[in-house]
């Protein structure tokens, strides 16, 4: 029953969300028309059949009902732009965020936790060293940069990097590496600050008093098991963070000049491309319930607390 109320409510969320960006685009100033007329794309008379055979010249509440019935079809219409299918577009550019999120997500898991655990570290009197003052500190300033800042510095190392590298293989990973490494700079040390306070909570726990009695190692074992004790929260982040990096790049990928859904979705807003709009944005809420209902799966599996509560 749990996992149904979590996928109703996930379903009403997406609904929520796509309800809103339909509405906020047409009470808006943004005019696709407009755009088309002032690009010379159109005549005026090819604007005013294009709006009607898009149904913009209908009432609000018949074209919200359209749109609800072209998404239980599976159908999101097409670009007022190009006039391609918007689920075309978005499974073309996917093929260049999905890999970029991917990498992303995967250094900033490992690089959080492993950073959050050097930051967490104790010695036997219960005071923090040198390093892990100096970790805490670069997880504080990694987590408050902002995108386009860090990608802007990875931006301008990549320059010599790509210069230097002599197969076409070495710089494809380059141009993979360094955006995704400016997208994990920010969620990477916001896992890591996580790590640290799911950590530090557990260690005033009695079962790690129980852990030290019985001489359990102090270690990366002993960590974990610490870790363990709180990882609820610390998934649940890390699925937020993966829906973030499917849907939220377009800094990063505007900033490198990289197709992708996000540089998509910037540019259909300053278009006024509304099907692309409402499919990204729609896309970008089941990403979130999608991963938010697999971190609370995994939490269950981890935690056996989660099951019998």
């Amino acid at each position: 029953m749990s996992f149904l109320r979590r996928l109703l409510e996930g379903l009403i969320v997406v609904w929520a969300v796509a309800t809103l960006a339909f509405f906020a685009l047409r009470i808006g100033r943004v005019d696709p028309m407009a755009a088309l007329l002032s690009q010379g794309l159109a005549t005026g008379q090819q604007a005013a059949d294009m709006r009607r055979l898009l149904g913009l010249d209908r009432p609000l509440l018949a074209q919200y009902a359209d749109y609800l019935s072209g998404i239980a079809r599976g159908d999101l219409g097409r670009s007022i732009f190009s006039g391609q299918d918007v689920a075309g577009m978005i499974a073309e550019a996917a093929g260049y965020t999905v890999p970029l999120a991917v990498v992303a997500w995967l250094l900033s898991v490992i690089f959080g936790i492993g950073f959050g655990a050097v930051a967490s570290r104790r010695d036997e009197r219960g005071t923090r060293g040198r390093i892990g003052r100096i970790t805490g500190a670069l997880l504080a300033i990694g987590a408050a940069t902002p995108v386009a800042w860090s990608g802007l510095i990875l931006l301008w190392a990549s320059v010599p990097l790509l210069s230097a590298a002599a197969t076409e293989p070495v710089r494809a990973a380059v141009r993979l590496l360094m955006p995704a490494a400016a997208l994990a700079v920010t969620v990477g040390c916001s896992i890591g600050r996580a790590t640290e306070s799911s950590i530090r909570q557990s260690r005033g726990e009695p079962f790690r008093l129980a852990m030290q009695a019985h001489g359990f190692p102090r270690g990366i074992r002993f960590d974990w098991r610490l870790l363990r004790a709180y990882l609820a929260p610390l998934l649940a982040l890390a699925g937020m963070e993966a829906a973030f990096l499917l849907g939220g790049t377009m800094i990063t990928e505007v900033v490198f000049a990289r197709p992708g859904l996000g540089r998509m979705l910037v540019d259909a807003i300053l278009r006024g491309d509304y099907p692309v709009v409402q499919a990204v944005l729609a896309l970008a809420a089941l990403g979130y319930v999608f991963f938010g209902i697999i971190a609370d799966f995994a939490a269950a599996v981890l935690d056996p607390r989660l099951r019998d509560g």
